[in-house]
C-alpha cells in the first residue's frame, strides 16, 4: 500500500490518500472514526450493488447498525444536479445527522462530487472520506478539494471547495469497471504528464492503462495523485497555478455538455481527450508548442484508447458560442491554460480567434 501524505498550503488541514489493494476491508484501521456519531454512505445504483454492503461490514466494525445510513441515486452525470442534492439534505434530515456524523462518498467522480458538495453545505459543513471506484475518481475527483453540481448542461457551476478527512483508492474496484469506464479516466493521467512531467506521460502513453501490471498501476495512480498534490499545495482555491489542472477542459466541458443531447454521450474522461486535443492544437498554432509535440500528444490519446474527434452533429460556431459560458472566464474573455512544451503549460493565456476556430475544426 502507498500512502500520500497531503498538507494544504495556507490551512491546517491535512490528510491522507491511501493507495492499494483490497482497502475497503480495512477502513476502520485506515481511519479513525470513533470520534464520529453516525456514519452516512452516499453512493450510486452502479457501486451500490458491488461495494454498498462491504463498506457497511467495515463500518460494523466502529459503528451499531442503526448509525449506519446510506442513499443511493442513479449513476451517471444527469444525475449531477441540485436536485439530486436536495434529495440527500433531505434523506440526511431524515435520519437525523448532526455535525459529528461522517459522510462517506463511495463511488466515482460524480459521486464525489455531488456527494462532498452535500456534506461540505449541510449543516454548514460535515466531514467526509472519499472511497473512490473509478479510475478517474482515483487520479482527480477525489483528490483536491472541489465539489460540486451541475446547472442544467452547465458543467460544475455549483460547488465548493472543501477538503476530505482521507481518500481510500482500492485499485482492486477497477475490476469491475466495464473497459469504457475504465479507459475514459486515463484521460486525467495523461493530462497530469503533459502538464507537469513529460518522463511520466511518456511512460503512460506507451499503451491503456489495462495492459499494466497492477503493481504497475498502483504505481501511475500515485503519480498522477502526486502531481495533482503538488499544484493543489500551491494554491488550493484555484487562484493562479492549480488552474494547470484546467488543461482540456475549457473545450472539453463544451463538448461534454452539448453531448447531453446525443444518443451517445460522452464520457467525461472522453470529453477531456478531445479538449486536449484541441487545446493542444492551439498551442501549435499559436507557436507555444512544436507541430512534432502536437502529433505525439494526439497519437499518445488514441493509443491509449481515447477519442481525438467529436462525432456528434454540431459546428465550429455553436462550439465557439458555447466557451463564452466558461466559469474561468474573465472580464468576457476566455483565459486558456495551454502547454509550453510536453510536460510544462501555462494558464491565463489570450488567444486569438481565428487559433481557436482553427483548433474546433480540427476535432470535427
Amino acid at each position: 500500500m502507498k500512502t500520500i501524505n497531503i498538507s494544504i498550503q495556507h490551512i491546517s488541514k491535512k490528510y491522507s490518500v491511501f493507495i492499494g489493494e483490497k482497502l475497503i476491508a480495512t477502513l476502520s484501521n485506515l481511519i479513525s472514526l470513533n470520534s464520529y456519531s453516525q456514519a452516512y454512505v452516499i453512493t450510486d445504483s452502479t457501486v451500490a450493488p458491488h461495494y454498498l454492503e462491504p463498506v457497511t461490514k467495515a463500518l460494523q466494525e466502529s459503528f451499531s447498525n442503526e448509525k449506519i445510513h446510506s442513499y443511493i441515486f442513479d449513476a451517471g452525470e444527469k444525475s449531477k444536479q441540485l436536485s439530486t442534492v436536495e434529495n440527500i439534505y433531505q434523506n440526511m434530515a431524515e435520519k437525523n445527522l448532526d455535525r459529528k456524523s461522517v459522510v462517506i462518498n463511495l463511488g466515482g467522480g460524480v459521486v464525489t462530487d455531488l456527494g462532498g458538495f452535500a456534506a461540505s453545505t449541510y449543516l454548514r459543513g460535515l466531514p467526509f472520506i472519499n472511497i473512490s471506484t473509478t479510475l478517474e475518481g482515483m487520479v482527480d475527483a477525489s483528490v483536491g478539494g472541489k465539489t460540486g453540481a451541475n446547472l442544467g448542461t452547465m458543467k460544475n457551476y455549483v460547488g465548493t471547495f472543501s477538503q476530505p478527512k482521507a481518500v481510500i483508492t482500492d485499485v482492486s474496484t477497477l475490476h469491475t469497471l466495464p473497459h469504457r469506464t475504465l479507459i475514459q479516466g486515463y484521460a486525467e493521467v495523461l493530462k497530469h504528464g503533459l502538464i507537469a512531467d513529460k518522463k511520466y506521460f511518456e511512460e503512460v502513453s506507451e499503451k491503456p492503462f489495462s495492459e499494466f501490471n497492477s503493481k504497475k498501476q498502483i504505481d501511475i495512480i500515485a503519480r498522477s495523485v502526486e502531481i495533482k498534490v503538488d499544484i493543489v499545495r500551491q494554491d488550493e482555491y484555484e487562484s493562479s497555478t492549480r488552474k494547470l489542472l484546467n488543461f482540456g477542459h475549457t473545450i472539453g466541458h463544451v463538448l461534454e455538455s452539448l453531448s447531453f443531447s446525443s444518443s451517445n454521450p460522452l464520457y467525461h474522461g472522453e470529453a477531456v481527450a478531445i479538449g486536449m486535443v484541441a487545446e493542444a492544437k492551439i498551442a501549435a498554432l499559436s507557436g507555444m508548442i512544436s507541430d512534432t509535440d502536437f502529433n505525439k500528444i494526439a497519437s499518445a490519446i488514441q493509443i491509449v484508447g481515447l477519442p481525438i474527434k467529436y462525432t456528434a452533429k454540431t459546428s465550429v460556431d455553436e462550439i465557439y458560442s458555447l466557451l463564452s459560458t466558461d466559469k474561468k472566464n474573465s472580464g468576457g474573455k476566455i483565459k486558456w491554460t495551454l502547454l509550453s512544451a510536453i510536460g510544462a503549460g501555462e494558464e491565463n493565456v489570450e488567444i486569438g480567434e481565428s487559433f481557436v476556430r482553427k483548433a474546433i475544426a480540427y476535432i470535427l
